[in-house]
């Protein structure tokens, strides 16, 4: 039944959101912003995000892309690149998409630095790319690493066009011989390691070294604990050997998509509709999920209600992830088209975008970007890219969770004021208000904040409200404490005597 009432409730949302997108079609915000509360319904919300304009091939004075599958910005250089896929070819360009600082790569040539070239006249061209990093080291040499897909490769190459290394399929062992090697997407750390996610590979990412050596498998989803797999683990106990290897293997999923931060921490997103286990992790560099640890991992990503109810699939499918230079999180989600940003320790912001033909709304999301408080989603079907910029509600928020994150809580407390004057349901602008009075003392005034809306607030304010309480009273406790003592004594004694005298009394008798 609670499942019934939140499927409904979201439902009529969506409805809501879809009304006014028909009906506010040329507006600035063409949908109806809405988040959730504490207890993950879904209630009316001021939108962070509004659409500001809609680029295409056309606008950067090109042809018109077709099937682009990805995009990213180097926050470094503040280039955009495109991976424009049926068109073999990446498009690097502005923040403003300007035609004048567009440029379109097809062609690549080796390099005298590339390992195995024979001549710096070889060339080389892309085919059907669908990933794309860009990676600047120390010295300002910058590498841009392209997922070459059917070519079967992870090409590198200098901002001259020059190929410096390729990664192509192991010759390890290790590496099923049986299995593809069609790259998806790619990042690369600070030392320049290469993970590369193949669809066809549920191990994990497969990682390289910057020379090209093959480094194993990392960060690999865990199984989802379905009643298949329980059963499974109870039959282990029991089985002989040979009934355990003829036991249908159940293997995790795979990794749909990748990026890291500036701290070197590693994000992935599996696209499964079928399973919630790994949905998103954040990974140490031994490949730990750290949201495991904190309890994150557990969370419900995307939209709260969606499920598979009597023959539909309402499952978000999460394609993209993208953590900004504040270590906000974005999540793209291919089934319903929409974005949703989260604080760094996964508390849910702003709902934005959605499906459909107008602006704004999108029909195949595949990559989603953000820079300098814009966001920036691809639509491979659509072949455009929509920016949304912030708003003054969402810059309000954002300034509010920077002071939260510096520890900076009596600063925050105007800010998060301001949030609740302009959207009264934004649960988390309570929280930050908690924590505000919470670090002046005001223990009381925590706990009214911090009810429904955050139990492990709640916790923190009463246990320091306890010991308020006892040092504010410690005197007159211990004065009732030592009173209520030496009244048991007396009582104690005055028993005693009682059954002293009664017993004298009857022994006389």
């Amino acid at each position: 039944m609670r499942f019934m009432k939140k499927l409904t409730a979201f439902i009529c949302t969506a409805a809501v959101a879809a009304t006014t997108l028909v009906v506010n079609a040329s507006a600035d915000e063409p949908y109806v912003g809405y988040n959730y509360d504490w207890w993950g319904d879904p209630i009316p919300s001021q939108n962070g995000f509004v659409v500001e304009d809609v680029v295409s091939g056309v606008d950067m004075d090109i042809t018109s892309l077709a099937e682009p599958n990805d995009l990213f910005v180097h926050d470094e250089t503040g280039k955009f690149y495109i991976v424009d896929s049926k068109n073999n070819r990446i498009i690097e360009t502005d923040s403003e998409f300007t035609p004048e600082n567009t440029r379109v790569i097809t062609e690549l040539t080796y390099s005298e630095a590339f390992p195995e070239s024979e001549s710096t006249i070889k060339k080389t061209t892309f085919s059907y790319p669908k990933g794309i990093y860009v990676r600047t080291d120390k010295d300002d040499h910058t590498l841009i690493y392209v997922a070459d897909s059917t070519n079967e490769r992870v090409v590198a190459f200098n901002t001259d066009l020059e190929i410096e290394m390729e990664y192509v399929r192991p010759s390890s062992d290790v590496y099923d011989a049986q299995v593809t090697f069609n790259p998806d997407k790619v990042v690369v750390d600070s030392a320049f390691n290469v993970y590369v996610v193949i669809p066809s590979i549920t191990q994990g990412t497969v990682q390289f070294s910057a020379d090209g050596t093959f480094n194993g498998y990392y960060g690999a989803n865990r199984v989802n604990a379905t009643a298949e797999v329980i059963a499974q683990q109870f039959w282990k106990l029991i089985y002989t050997r040979e009934q355990i290897i003829a036991m249908r293997r159940n293997v995790s999923i795979e990794i749909s998509n990748v990026d890291i931060d500036k701290e070197g921490f590693i994000y992935t997103v599996t696209e499964s509709r079928t399973s919630d286990t790994d949905v998103l992790k954040k990974l140490n560099p031994a490949g730990t999920n750290i949201f495991t640890n904190l309890g994150y991992d557990e969370y419900t990503y995307g939209d709260a209600a969606t499920r598979y109810y009597k023959g539909k699939n309402y499952a978000n499918a999460i394609c993209d992830v993208e953590v900004d230079q504040d270590g906000n999180i974005y999540l793209l989600d291919f089934a319903t088209g929409r974005v949703f940003q989260y604080t760094n320790e996964c508390d849910l912001l702003f709902i934005f975008g959605g499906l459909g033909t107008q602006k704004g709304t999108f029909t195949s999301v595949s990559a989603v970007e953000s820079f300098n408080s814009k966001v920036y989603v691809l639509d491979s079907r659509k072949n455009n890219i929509t920016v949304f910029g912030q708003t003054e509600f969402g810059g309000i928020v954002q300034n509010a969770i920077y002071l939260f994150n510096e520890g900076l809580y009596d600063e925050a407390k105007g800010p998060w004021e301001e949030v609740l004057r302009r959207d009264s349901n934004y649960w988390l602008a309570y929280i930050g208000l908690g924590n505000a009075y919470l670090n002046q003392g005001d223990y009381e005034t925590a706990l009214d904040y911090f009810y429904r809306n955050s139990r492990a607030g709640y916790n923190r304010a009463f246990k320091s409200f306890r010991i308020e309480f006892i040092r504010a009273n410690f005197t007159w406790m211990m004065i009732a404490i030592i009173g209520i003592i030496v009244l048991l004594i007396v009582l104690s004694y005055v028993k005693k005597y009682k059954a002293k005298k009664a017993k004298k009394t009857g022994g006389t008798n």
